[in-house]
């Protein structure tokens, strides 16, 4: 349906193995999303490795004009992230995080300005075989939801390793693994969000019929999964990155991504008196909603309120889980009766807004908040047709982060320098074909 076997003939032998990156990236991540951090390194290195080999120097792949302000803001945030990590609790996994954080703007970047001088027959090909990648992927993860996990199941009888830490997650009888909760999932979930749009953007590159029947096939198939999962935040973040897209391809594109970026940084103004609106209206006692969404409105309150007591610098880089232990530990967590959950704050706030705040302070979250803006504006400059998939893997991203893992999280945070490669290996499918694609 994708094409990719006869991409690769085409393509010849000196692009195979930025072809096979490029549909494995996808496709292994989708099966163990911790593998992204792996995948995020290896499609930042071929990509470079690609335009080297096409004769391109190494200046040309430094970023400039509006992208290099753009790397200027992320990196400027991993300093502070640095210098913030000096008052965390854990001060060398602060350290760590500034690291990860400087490392993925610089390689993200680099790799985005390699693609930017290859051919974009080579980045057509190559986005085909992203989707293809991304369909199979979908495929997997579709079957492990039919099956109860099947096959993960499987895979952690063999290898106890993968077996979660927590044994509430799963069932094991006589060694062997024989129930799994699907929330173990919700990772791969994500990642199928993820990769629906710039999946979608890569095979505007098809023509005619096989065009339509693989875009629909290709979205019915992860829509399906994301619709089948336990993951609501996915499922609402499937809905609201679907009216951006429609948004920014039917009505005027710049004023949406304009507002995609307003909305970004009003996000971290508004975030902390959401928390104590929410559960002030008694949500969290709310019998029609899932219990998830009980325990994050207890928990987003806690947070808002630890928040106020450190609001210019926070509480630093990664100190949440070990300053929740230390509540434990002092005294019993408060548990009215009717709450799903203590009113302490957790291991992470279930919010990268809140958590940026809390955890850096007001400095960081607009260091944050500026980064993001920065990131939504550079959509301007790609085609026209490739905008709304953009503006919609961005809105899926945030959407995500507002309900979903911790910020700090490394496979989540490898998230944010694979898509803008996705993005702009995709985007060649655009090139030249306006909004009428």
């Amino acid at each position: 349906m994708f094409s990719p076997a006869g991409a690769a003939t085409r393509a010849g032998p000196s692009n195979a193995l930025l072809l096979a990156v490029f549909f494995f990236s996808p496709l292994a991540t989708s099966v163990a999303p911790r593998l992204t951090p792996f995948f995020f390194a290896l499609v930042s290195i071929a990509l470079i490795v690609a335009a080297l080999r096409h004769g391109v120097g190494w200046r040309q792949l430094l970023p400039r004009g509006q992208a290099l302000q753009a790397l200027a803001v992320w990196l400027l945030l991993a300093a502070y992230v640095c210098l913030n990590a000096t008052w965390s609790v854990e001060p060398i996994d602060g350290f760590d995080k500034a690291a990860v954080l400087a490392g993925l703007a610089i390689m993200s970047f680099a790799a985005v300005a390699a693609a930017l001088v290859l051919d974009k027959r080579i980045l057509v090909r190559a986005g085909l075989f992203f989707a293809a990648g991304a369909f199979l992927g979908g495929v997997f993860i579709l079957i492990e939801l039919l099956t109860d996990g099947a096959m993960t199941r499987t895979a952690m009888t063999w290898v106890p390793l993968l077996q979660p830490s927590a044994a509430k997650h799963l069932k094991v009888t006589h060694g062997q693994v024989t129930r799994i909760n699907l929330s173990e999932l919700n990772p791969n979930v994500g990642l199928a969000l993820f990769h629906l749009w710039p999946g979608l953007l890569a095979l505007l590159a098809l023509e005619g019929a096989r065009r339509k029947v693989a875009t629909t096939v290709f979205f019915a198939t992860l829509a399906a999964v994301i619709a089948l999962s336990e993951h609501e935040s996915s499922q609402m973040a499937l809905i609201g990155s679907g009216l951006v897209v429609l948004a920014v391809r039917h009505w005027r594109p710049r004023a949406v991504i304009r507002a995609l970026a307003v909305v970004w940084c009003a996000a971290f103004v508004l975030v902390i008196p959401a928390s104590f609106i929410v559960y002030q209206s008694g949500l969290h006692l709310a019998t029609w909603l899932p219990i998830s969404a009980r325990h994050r409105v207890i928990l987003w309150e806690s947070t808002a309120e630890q928040t106020l007591a450190h609001p210019l610098l926070g509480v630093g880089v990664k100190s949440t889980e070990a300053l929740t232990a230390r509540q434990k530990a002092a005294a019993p967590p408060d548990q009215p009766e009717g709450f799903v959950a203590p009113r302490r704050t957790g291991h992470h706030a279930h919010s990268i807004f809140l958590h940026a705040i809390y955890e850096l302070g007001v400095l960081g979250a607009v260091l944050f908040a500026i980064a993001g803006a920065a990131v939504v504006m550079l959509i301007l400059y790609l085609p026209a047709a490739s905008q709304p998939f953009a503006a919609g893997t961005f809105a899926a991203f945030a959407l995500v982060g507002a309900f979903a893992w911790g910020m700090w999280q490394t496979w989540f945070m490898c998230v944010t320098g694979l898509l803008p490669l996705y993005l702009r290996v995709a985007a060649a499918a655009g090139e030249g074909r306006g909004q009428r694609s």
